[in-house]
């Protein structure tokens, strides 16, 4: 924490995720920039067919792109440390 009391941000990382056998799409504002301020993924059980599932909400900053989606795996393809800009090698 900083002087303040607020968590500090560390170990930036610039993550490839593959969904598979997704389901329930939905995606507004897909624009040039299509910014996300996070990421929510939370692990469902579902009443008939397999189980659990994941549900996955990127959620939006003013110019981002609203989207949602379930599916059945979640693939982290890639992790690379980067500066907090996003450039990578920090």
């Amino acid at each position: 924490m900083d002087g303040r009391g607020y968590l500090g941000r560390r170990n930036h990382t610039l993550t490839t995720v593959r969904f598979h056998d997704v389901y329930k799409f939905m995606m507004e504002g897909f624009n040039h920039q299509n910014a996300i301020f996070g990421l929510d993924i939370s692990q469902e059980e579902r009443s008939e067919g397999p189980s659990p599932v994941f549900a996955v909400v990127f959620r939006p900053v003013a110019l981002g792109v609203d989207a949602s989606l379930t599916c059945m795996r979640i693939e982290v393809l890639d992790a690379v440390s980067c500066a907090e800009d996003g450039t990578l090698g920090s």
